[in-house]
């Protein structure tokens, strides 16, 4: 079973190097992805391209702006790569702060025996998990203030009645101060998710099939306004590639993601960046994910170490 690892990085480089040694094997291979706005010279000279490690090129590195197309558009030009190199088995969506809590050889096994299955968690829109059901990602229109995380504005067309609201001259005075004017004239377009194909929503991280991507690319080939639509849809990486499955493969052939990821921790910040204390949360996981994330080792290597002195081996 060849496994095609795509990695979307923009911190720590040594823990990307660390990352890549963990799940080096001779099947393996690796497609980094360093966000627009990080020097990638800082990655390549800890973590080298060789014969099992590639970088996309800079005409394919997009700005992994929170929320936005960019870093889905990455993902696409990623499985492009994989593809162009006649890969075979699975593609497997990691974040450069994930890591895996079971070994390389479990998760050889693991997926040898699940060739033909979606990993990719997806729910219909609305969903009551959401705010607003999701409505607003695919309704509103989102424009970037700036690549900031957050920094943000969402409006509706002119056509809601949200639109008649008091701070919604100060919205698009700001729009025409940045020369936004094709945004503005966007606002007068009811929003709608496109006709042929409804909407799920789900963890953006996913372990899927090579006919699966080569699937996914055939129907964006085919569909260019469907990529575009998505250019205005608030985390659009946690929509558009989960709706694609939906629609293309078998309901039996989709289960939910691989990746633990903890949103549900009462205090701190979300999703949960894990550390030491939480080692026994994560060995009880491993029983059933074959990765996690979030983790930085600038806060703490301890919990990384944890993981390969008892899961890992």
């Amino acid at each position: 079973m060849e496994i095609n690892y795509i990695l979307l990085a923009h911190k720590n480089p040594d823990q990307l190097q660390r990352l890549i040694e963990r799940l080096t094997a001779r099947y393996v291979k690796f497609y980094i992805h360093i966000d627009k706005q990080v020097d990638i010279n800082k990655f390549k000279r800890k973590i080298p391209e060789s014969d099992e490690i590639f970088y996309l090129r800079n005409i394919d590195r997009k700005n992994g702006t929170w929320g936005d197309l960019g870093i889905v558009k990455a993902t696409i030009n990623a499985m492009k790569l994989i593809l162009n190199q006649k890969r075979n088995g699975v593609c497997i969506l990691l974040s450069g702060q994930d890591y895996p809590l079971v070994s390389t050889a479990k998760i050889s096994d693991f997926l040898n025996e699940h060739q033909k299955i979606n990993f990719i968690s997806t729910v219909s829109l609305p969903f009551k998990g959401w705010h607003k059901g999701g409505k607003d990602r695919i309704e509103k229109y989102k424009f970037n203030k700036s690549f900031k995380r957050g920094h943000f504005i969402q409006m509706p067309s002119i056509w809601e009645k949200e639109f008649y609201q008091k701070d919604t001259p100060g919205r698009i005075n700001f729009l025409r101060k940045k020369g936004k004017f094709k945004e503005i004239l966007k606002l007068l377009k009811k929003r709608r998710f496109p006709k042929d194909i409804k909407p799920y929503g789900g963890s953006q991280w996913f372990i899927l099939p090579i006919s699966t991507i080569e699937s996914i690319l055939l129907y964006l080939q085919q569909n260019p306004k469907y990529l575009s639509y998505h250019q205005f849809t608030l985390l659009p990486d946690e929509i558009l590639i989960q709706s694609i499955v939906r629609k293309l493969e078998e309901e039996g052939k989709i289960r939910p993601s691989l990746t633990y990821v903890n949103w549900t921790r009462p205090h701190g910040d979300l999703p949960v960046t894990f550390k030491t204390e939480d080692f026994e949360e994560l060995k009880s996981k491993s029983k059933n994910f074959l990765f996690a994330r979030k983790f930085d080792t600038s806060q703490d290597h301890n919990i990384l170490d944890l993981i390969d002195e008892h899961l890992l081996r």
